[in-house]
């Protein structure tokens, strides 16, 4: 049976004169326990959708982690820590940042789910290839 965390979580978008708050509406499937899916809305609209490795989130935590297309590192902005992501496709990229105790509980979240190292009791990889090669 598959589990769904949905959160949603204030952003800020960085790198521009003035931040703009965002909502980032993350959610995690345990049938999909290696993916992580973040919907970015903004003035009223959905703006964009990234898929990336729930690793990249759980260990950006820490430190600086990703490489190309997508990039995770923490930094304590002010008072509050932050954990800000670089989502880049070649031509725009964007910045944007959440607080570091939102993006915590959400990986609590996740991990309780789907336990690190774990992942393929959840995930049938025969099955999808199976799939893909009689497609």
């Amino acid at each position: 049976m598959s589990s769904t965390e949905h959160r949603v979580l204030a952003l800020r978008l960085e790198a521009v004169p003035v931040p703009v708050p965002l909502r980032g509406v993350f959610v995690y499937r345990s049938d999909r326990p290696y993916e992580l899916a973040l919907d970015f809305e903004g003035a009223g609209m959905h703006l964009a959708r990234w898929v990336f490795s729930r690793e990249l989130l759980l260990d950006g935590q820490a430190c600086a982690t990703g490489e190309g297309d997508i990039q995770v590192w923490p930094r304590r902005e002010g008072t509050e820590p932050r954990i800000f992501l670089a989502f880049s496709n070649g031509a725009q990229s964007c910045l944007v940042s959440a607080r570091a105790k939102d993006v915590r509980e959400l990986c609590r979240r996740m991990t309780e789910l789907v336990p690190r190292g774990q992942e393929q009791r959840h995930y049938d990889l025969d099955a999808e290839l199976s799939a893909l090669l009689l497609r």
